[in-house]
């Protein structure tokens, strides 16, 4: 059973239009999978006008793992970049596992641009994601650059 992000408590003043404009571009749901692991997943086009809704969904109580779901975004902007930097930093501040499901280059091309690749897995098929992302270790905090610290534990 999934659980659509709304916006039913925007105002009739400014900004209805954009947010209505973002629901047309943009769907975003959260799914529970297991009692510690949920999905997000985006359809359609995520930028400026539309990124709230998936802020909105990944800055919600979630449980120990997270995949992200962007096999259906079409368009992948720097909002959306951001977006996902800051639910990488939360997952590795909280110690939650992390995956991103991506096999586009509208989506994986910012992805490796913005080294958030090096950080988390991303894996071409939400059935990878699912298996792997419960097992796998949280995300390593970033250096200043952004780009994922080496690991120096010899693990």
């Amino acid at each position: 059973m999934s659980s659509p992000i709304s916006n039913s408590a925007h105002s009739p003043i400014a900004g209805e239009s954009a947010l209505r404009n973002a629901d047309e571009v943009l769907t975003v749901r959260r799914i529970p999978w297991r009692h510690d692991l949920a999905i997000i997943s985006a359809a359609g086009e995520i930028d400026t006008r539309s990124v709230r809704l998936l802020q909105r969904a990944l800055w919600q109580d979630l449980p120990a793992g997270l995949v992200i779901n962007l096999s259906e975004v079409t368009y992948f902007g720097v909002a959306g970049v951001r977006a996902l930097e800051g639910a990488v930093s939360r997952a590795c501040a909280e110690r939650r596992r992390i995956g991103i499901v991506a096999a586009t280059h509208a989506v994986l091309g910012p992805l490796r641009i913005s080294g958030l690749d090096t950080r988390v897995g991303v894996y071409p098929l939400l059935a990878d994601a699912l298996r792997e992302v419960p097992t796998s270790p949280p995300p390593p905090p970033a250096t200043p650059t952004g780009v994922a610290a080496p690991d120096r534990t010899g693990a």
